[in-house]
């Protein structure tokens, strides 16, 4: 993975002057997650105070629309008291990105308080947003199967998309920015689905923005490649937990409380001799929909009893790091 490169002075100097003349909007992030995340998402029954308690907001992308913010020639960007989704993350470390010349920028800050709202300070680091990580070295297919009705062994493939790059973090910048206003709604009803659903635990949910992102882009559905064959489902997101698959009617085979098989097969792209394949049963987790006239869903599959050393494997290809 690429490393940022941060600006130089003259090039930050560019991109204030481009803040304060345009008011671009921003998106925000908390920059150092909590531990457990789905506190933020599931009701605690046991702790029902709200210091005890981290919001979703505090979890997921907030965006800001330009006419919220006012930037300040001494790089202080003040939020107006309307960008009340941020809020939440008073006090504490954030990143905050926005595009310059079509190139995603970011920085980390601290989100202040000033008499007439929140404030955040452009501090002297600006890094450009990592987009080298789309190339993977690993070739990647899988294949999830079931008994029919009659004992039957029924097998779908399951391919990848370059739209959606596996063992890479997804960041909500992979969004169009034409799609964002549809994507931070359907996450708001996400959250609310999971706390209807308190069973459900999403980890750092950061799998939803390849839900959403799917869900509201165009073009985004599976089609067969052959007339009158079952078409594959697509990949959108693997980690050491789960794997989202997408698909339209051909996908409504996945239900809830039923087992699946699941083969993940791994080759070299430079030698496909080398292969490394996954066998682990996996059970639906959530099923995620968006209407206006789309078929498409996407369906959240937690890996069940995985054998250690596929899940060192499978940590190993995600983060990058080698476990001894």
């Amino acid at each position: 993975m690429a490393e940022s490169s941060e600006l130089t002075k003259i090039e930050r100097e560019l991109v204030l002057q481009y803040l304060r003349d345009d008011n671009v909007p921003l998106t925000v992030t908390l920059e150092e997650k909590p531990e457990k995340p789905e506190a933020s998402l599931v009701e605690n029954k046991a702790d029902s105070s709200e210091e005890n308690r981290i919001p979703a907001s505090a979890v997921f992308p907030v965006a800001i629309k330009s006419e919220q913010i006012r930037v300040l020639d001494q790089g202080i960007i003040l939020l107006k008291n309307s960008a009340r989704s941020v809020l939440p993350f008073l006090g504490k470390k954030v990143r905050v990105q926005f595009y310059f010349n079509h190139v995603g920028l970011y920085f980390v800050t601290e989100m202040k308080e000033y008499s007439k709202g929140l404030a955040i300070v452009v501090p002297l680091s600006i890094k450009r947003i990592k987009t080298a990580s789309l190339k993977n070295e690993y070739d990647f297919t899988a294949v999830i199967s079931y008994k029919d009705r009659k004992g039957s062994d029924v097998k779908i493939n399951c391919v990848p998309s370059l739209d959606f790059p596996l063992f890479v973090v997804p960041v909500w910048a992979q969004i169009k920015e034409e799609s964002r206003k549809k994507a931070k709604e359907l996450l708001e009803r996400y959250v609310v689905q999971v706390k209807d659903k308190a069973a459900c635990a999403v980890g750092n949910g950061v799998h939803l923005l390849s839900v959403v992102r799917f869900l509201t882009e165009e073009n985004a559905a599976v089609t067969a490649e052959v007339d009158n064959l079952v078409p594959p489902l697509k990949v959108l997101y693997v980690d050491d937990k789960r794997i989202v698959l997408a698909g339209g009617k051909e996908a409504a085979f996945i239900q809830e409380g039923e087992p699946y098989s699941l083969e993940m097969s791994f080759m070299l792209a430079s030698n496909r001799l080398i292969k490394r394949t996954i066998n682990v049963d996996v059970t639906l987790e959530s099923v995620y929909e968006y209407s206006e006239g789309r078929s498409e869903k996407c369906y959240s599959c937690l890996f069940k009893d995985m054998k250690m050393e596929d899940l060192r494997y499978l940590y190993e290809r995600i983060s990058g790091v080698k476990v001894a």
